[in-house]
């Protein structure tokens, strides 16, 4: 016989799943600028009113095999990925958090997450309201007394990460100009920040900010060097593998005992310092010289800060402890 436990949780992983189905929609029509209400669903393509029973979260698109069935065109492989993510990261914050108000101030932060991940990297746009709503959320949340961790650091540290997020992504973005002619990050990528700021606070704030920027360059430095090659870029293709030979030498510094060979501690950090200010000069004086009507990679930066974000909230104790060692603290 199935306990009460297990029926919560299959109830809630159905729930998040349904919720996809709804982020879906909050997502593209905010891009179109329609109305999340109006019209009912339909097929993007032929415009045909969806059935209820061709409308079931993951279900359907498996039974219709990824097709309309009117138009019998493809259906985008977004709707039932973002349906059951949504569904399978509720699960984990259920069972991770149980019968608790922090689960559902979470459930709807991961939503909003995802929904701003699907807009910035389909167009490369943030829609404000979204980021509104997780600052408004993260100062309630962090007013409440949960007896956690998380509601614990308080209103007065929500105020200072939404004053540390503006305030780090503005002087960022403003770089920009000097090197690019451009800013560095969007205005969403403040309002992104600021959002995480008001749930997480300032230190943890510049924690997932340290993540984000990892798991950008994991994703964009292999396109680029790629693109440079094809391109013979070589210079910028150097630049890049400079910047993933940075990485691999900081990692070394943890496997050596820093007292008893200090020298060669100082030697590699000095190497590092010099490869990563080389690199750098050399990319941004790539991206200067590249016109606007070059096919230059731009992956927005907002779906980084959101997973790093989501990460941060399963696993926030040992992403604290992983920093502290990897830098000594």
């Amino acid at each position: 016989m199935i306990d009460l436990n297990t029926l919560i949780a299959i109830f809630v992983f159905i729930t998040g799943a349904c919720i996809g189905s709804f982020l879906n929609v909050v997502a593209l029509r905010g891009l179109s600028g329609e109305s999340i209400v109006f019209p009912p669903s339909k097929c993007p393509k032929c415009n045909n009113k969806l059935n209820w029973y061709t409308n079931i979260p993951v279900i359907s698109y498996c039974f219709l095999k990824g097709r309309c069935q009117f138009c019998k065109e493809h259906i985008s492989l977004q709707y039932p990925v973002v349906e059951f993510l949504n569904a399978i990261l509720y699960l984990f914050c259920f069972l991770e958090f149980g019968y608790t108000a922090k689960t559902i101030f979470l459930c709807i932060l991961i939503s909003l997450f995802l929904v701003i991940a699907i807009t910035d990297f389909k167009e490369s746009v943030v829609i404000d309201a979204h980021t509104y709503i997780i600052i408004a959320l993260g100062l309630l949340y962090n007013t409440i007394p949960f007896g956690t961790p998380f509601g614990e650091i308080g209103i007065l540290q929500s105020i200072l990460g939404i004053i540390a997020g503006f305030l780090f992504f503005e002087a960022a973005a403003r770089i920009g100009y000097l090197f690019a002619g451009t800013r560095a990050f969007g205005e969403g990528d403040t309002l992104i920040a600021m959002g995480i700021g008001a749930f997480f606070g300032w230190k943890m704030l510049f924690v997932i900010i340290f993540m984000s920027i990892i798991l950008q360059a994991l994703l964009t430095l292999p396109i680029l060097f790629y693109k440079s090659v094809k391109e013979k870029a070589y210079k910028a293709a150097i630049a890049y593998s400079m910047l993933v030979c940075c990485v691999v030498l900081v990692s070394l510094f943890r496997v050596f005992n820093v007292y008893t060979i200090f020298p060669l501690i100082l030697i590699l950090l000095l190497l590092v310092c010099a490869m990563l200010l080389w690199a750098l000069c050399t990319i941004l004086a790539d991206m200067k010289n590249k016109k606007k009507t070059d096919n230059f990679l731009y992956l927005p930066f907002g779906p980084a800060l959101v997973l790093a974000g989501l990460v941060t909230i399963f696993f926030q104790d040992a992403i604290v402890w992983f920093i502290k060692n990897l830098f000594f603290l």
